[in-house]
């Protein structure tokens, strides 16, 4: 048989006296997808880090392709074929594309590089994986759909041996993570090893061999795919029954409309064709299309960020005007959620007392200044609402785990008591319990009279949380799903994508 392409050997790791990893063992062969399950803080970070290298292990060893190895730096588990990509993206912003994807391996000529040649090495890897890339654009200047996938790519075109994926797949619409996923198992194919951390479950059973389930630093499952169910792997990533992630629909009957959408249009991309619906008091509403087909853009629109799309609004029973930034969707009545905390939700470097604080400033200052004890108070309260666990509301909102950051942009949020909630991916990159807070949390908030609209590529999200879910298709509403379930997918995904 075939040495283990990684053998993971009773890992240990503490910092003072927590011990974040355990005797954590096991093995993955070559050709393997193997996946790395937890809630956040359950330890997989922490290893995927040891094993590529940035972190150093207390206790334990690791084996490469049968070789015993103990890394000092990411460089030598490059050198030994261990290629790790982190949730966090690491690339030089004012370089091209082609130049963060060549980044430390471009190929020279007597010690130099040409730009010319570093755009052909660089279409040559994007080409060899299927990539439709700006390789001449800058990095800061593309999306961060589009950032990600040029930090896979760089990764894959070392042709390792092992290659770590943690969380590729957070920042993906659904065919772009079906291509990520397509793209492993061509790695597979090639003897590649991969082990893939992610926090959806779908995906992990779609693509993966194998599961390996941490829980407080220690391995409590681990086995063949085929051998479990994904009840049986959230049971073990929780420590408790898979049924007590049921989410409620709403109770109540049809109360007065809080949001109304009437007629939008709008003619440049991203493209609107007669966009028209309501969002009830105490109602959560499900958008869901395909990249680009429009949710995203009414999202963006309610937030303030797309003015002049035409057609009537609504909030509250008050017709408002066109919504030509974030302060006047604000002003409106409007709550946004954006889809992305880092760049569009957070000052990761603020405490999260002033995250929680910084959207509705306006109301805790006098004369200019900030009255302190008051936003201590509205901070301690959100953090309550929302259930964020911090070490204190001191700490900055950067070093939290990713649910609880997502917890704070929520809350943040609520501070303003909005009639409208409006939901761009409000779970995106968030652990199984995170997640089910933070869907506990939506419908408490429902249930109090919120108009909430959630605008989710996660098509298991949208048809369990919603009490209406919206199907949308080149810019059109073209499909309504009433009290959705699990077994709605189907029809969501066919009108979607149009084979119906």
């Amino acid at each position: 048989m075939a040495a283990p392409a990684l053998s993971v050997a009773a890992i240990g790791k503490s910092y003072g006296r927590n011990r974040v990893l355990d005797e954590v063992s096991f093995e993955v062969m070559p050709g393997e997808t193997a996946a790395l399950l937890g809630e956040n803080g359950a330890g997989k970070s922490t290893l995927a880090k040891i094993i590529a290298g940035s972190i150093g292990q207390d206790e334990g060893e690791l084996t490469v392709a049968g070789e015993r190895v103990r890394f000092a730096n990411p460089r030598e588990a490059l050198d030994h074929g261990v290629a790790f990509i982190p949730q966090e993206l690491v690339y030089v912003p004012r370089l091209t594309v082609a130049e963060n994807i060549c980044l430390g391996r471009a190929r020279s000529r007597l010690g130099f590089t040409s730009p010319g040649g570093i755009l052909r090495q660089a279409r040559a890897d994007a080409d060899a994986l299927g990539f439709d890339l700006p390789l001449r654009e800058t990095m800061d200047s593309i999306p961060l759909v589009q950032q990600q996938l040029v930090e896979i790519l760089k990764a894959f075109a070392r042709q390792s041996r092992v290659v770590l994926l943690d969380e590729p797949t957070a920042a993906l619409e659904s065919e772009d993570s079906d291509h990520l996923l397509g793209l492993t198992a061509q790695l597979a194919a090639r003897g590649v090893a991969v082990v893939y951390i992610s926090h959806r479950i779908d995906e992990v059973f779609r693509s993966c061999d194998t599961v390996h389930v941490l829980r407080g630093g220690s391995l409590v499952q681990s086995q063949a795919i085929a051998e479990t169910t994904p009840r049986e792997v959230i049971s073990s990533m929780l420590g408790r029954p898979a049924d007590e992630v049921v989410v409620p629909k709403r109770q109540t009957g049809p109360t007065p409309n809080a949001l109304v959408v009437n007629g939008w249009n709008r003619a440049e991309a991203p493209v609107l064709d007669d966009v028209s619906f309501t969002v009830e008091k105490g109602e959560i509403v499900g958008l869901y299309g395909v990249r680009g087909a429009g949710p995203e853009t009414i999202a963006e629109t309610l937030g303030g960020l797309h003015p002049g799309t035409t057609g009537g609004t609504e909030v509250l029973g008050s017709p408002i005007g066109d919504l030509g930034s974030p302060i006047q969707a604000q002003r409106a009545g409007i709550a946004y959620v954006p889809a992305d905390r880092k760049s569009q939700g957070l000052v990761l470097l603020n405490s999260i007392t002033h995250a929680l604080s910084l959207p509705t400033l306006s109301r805790l200052t006098r004369f200019g200044w900030i009255r302190a004890a008051l936003e201590r108070r509205t901070a301690s309260d959100l953090a309550q609402r929302t259930r964020v666990r911090s070490q204190s509301l001191a700490q900055p909102v950067g070093e939290l785990s990713g649910g609880n950051q997502q917890k704070v942009l929520v809350g943040s949020r609520l501070a303003a008591d909005a009639g409208v909630l409006v939901l761009h991916e409000p779970t995106r990159g968030v652990d199984v319990g995170a997640r089910l807070e933070i869907h506990r949390l939506l419908r408490e908030l429902a249930d109090q009279g919120a108009a909430e609209l959630l605008v989710t590529s996660d098509i298991e999200e949208a048809v369990i949380l919603s009490d209406r879910l919206l199907i949308m298709r080149q810019g059109r509403i073209v499909h309504e799903i009433s009290k959705p379930g699990l077994g709605s997918q189907s029809e969501a995904l066919q009108h979607a994508g149009g084979t119906q």
